[in-house]
């Protein structure tokens, strides 16, 4: 991942000077020295008894100015990233280290149905990890749904609200109990969208119909694309909404395209079969961290794909947000290994692994012997489901 200004030059010219003569140099010299110690001496004969006369009646107030100065330099020190993400929950959340690992739970898609499953989700989560620091909330699931109450037009036009909750009690919720909040997103795996706006999904580029991803009578779907100017802005806009409620981070699944057959390829065309149009998924990516502000955006990526360079979204080069979430797929003994692969493809950004155990939270060998040896951000997270 590469930064989004590039490190500043400095040029620094020589200039010439006159030879100096040994004579006078020396002459020069001499008298510097006597000019200094005549100063010395009558600004010491005049400043010592004002010193003393200083010192006699500050008396306290001398010792306690540092202590003073120290209070005010506290109140006005910057606040932190994740101080400025939480300023509207009720509670403030505790940040994890990021020198150390995190045991986090992510939520069942049901646990936003309601007030209650809700409730009832977070004690079953605190129970199950009384250590848990990071709580990972699905908002908008695979297939479109938006698990909140958003304000987004498009999405109340194409059926895809399905929650209850306003982003402000979910925020605050688990705050409440002590966690992080993390907002998970799936990108493009969004069969409602194109409902609304047939402009959001792929098409025919014969006659401009819209493509399914199999026969109608087979249940076929629309999918949006990462090209389309409508799908860009529905995005940017809900990933914008989640930032400015106070979520730590917001991390995206589903960034990928469908599973084109060889006949979907000639039917969609060039834009499709570019072998560069993975492209289009690291500019999506890189525009929703434009429109998260000072929220982190991250990527889900499975960690054996993007080894193999199967993760199309996965170009570090290419992609300028904040970090990856690698999902090991229960392959714990892999945990060094792609913590070392990855540490390389992506040095200056965040790097977290994501992996399932069970109930108890309990961490394998292998997994903490990697997290022990990690210089980034690494999770080891409970399923919850």
């Amino acid at each position: 991942m590469r930064s989004k200004k590039g490190p500043k030059v400095h040029q620094y010219s020589k200039k010439h000077r006159r030879p100096i003569r040994p004579g006078r140099a020396v002459l020069s010299v001499c008298f510097t020295f006597f000019i200094a110690g005549a100063i010395g001496f009558v600004g010491y004969s005049v400043a010592k008894p004002i010193l003393q006369f200083t010192k006699t009646n500050s008396g306290e107030s001398s010792q306690t100015e540092p202590a003073t100065e120290q209070a005010a330099a506290s109140q006005t020190e910057p606040a932190t990233e994740i101080s400025a993400a939480v300023t509207e929950t009720e509670s403030a959340t505790e940040v994890p280290d990021t020198q150390m690992f995190a045991l986090g739970y992510r939520l069942p898609e049901e646990a936003l149905e309601n007030e209650s499953a809700f409730k009832e989700a977070l004690t079953q989560a605190r129970q199950a990890m009384p250590d848990g620091k990071i709580l990972v909330v699905p908002l908008k699931k695979q297939g479109g749904e938006i698990l909140y109450q958003t304000e987004i037009s498009l999405a109340k036009q194409c059926g895809a609200v399905s929650g209850t909750l306003t982003l402000a009690q979910i925020t605050a919720a688990a705050g409440a109990q002590g966690w992080t909040p993390v907002a998970e997103c799936d990108l493009l795996q969004d069969n409602l969208l194109p409902d609304a706006d047939a402009d959001a999904g792929y098409r025919v580029v014969s006659d401009g119909s819209r493509w399914l991803d199999n026969t109608k009578a087979k249940g076929g779907k629309a999918w949006v694309s990462p090209f389309s100017s409508v799908t860009q802005t529905y995005l940017s806009d809900l990933v914008k909404e989640i930032a400015d409620a106070g979520f730590f981070e917001i991390w995206c699944t589903g960034v990928t395209f469908p599973n084109f057959r060889s006949s979907d390829l000639d039917y969609l065309g060039d834009q499709v079969k570019n072998a560069d149009r993975a492209e289009a998924l690291t500019d999506l990516l890189n525009q929703l961290g434009d429109a998260a502000g000072a929220v982190p955006v991250l990527l889900c990526a499975n960690a054996q794909q993007a080894e193999s360079g199967q993760e199309e979204a996965f170009r570090p080069d290419e992609l300028e947000i904040s970090g990856v979430v690698l999902d090991l797929e229960g392959s714990i003994s892999d945990a060094a290994k792609t913590l070392e692969w990855a540490s390389g493809q992506i040095p200056d950004a965040q790097l977290w692994l994501s992996a399932q155990t069970d109930v108890s939270g309990e961490m394998p060998d292998p997994a903490q012997e990697a997290v022990k040896s990690a210089a980034g951000w690494i999770w080891y997270a409970e399923s919850g489901t």
